[in-house]
């Protein structure tokens, strides 16, 4: 699960970086959504990453 969490935070932040370079046409509001959409599946997937239990 750890992979594949760093793989969706690794398309999220190129998602943003290419649409950095569509600003303002519908591709770079198409990338920049899926950006959005890469980091809040990332942020799922680090709420969902096992941990010891603590006392």
């Amino acid at each position: 699960m750890r992979i594949v969490q760093i793989v969706i935070f690794a398309i999220g932040v190129l998602s943003f970086l290419a649409a950095a370079f569509f600003i303002g046409q519908g591709m770079g509001d198409t990338l920049w959504r899926v950006g959005v959409a890469a980091m809040l599946i990332d942020l799922a997937c680090a709420k969902l990453w096992p941990c010891p239990k603590t006392v």
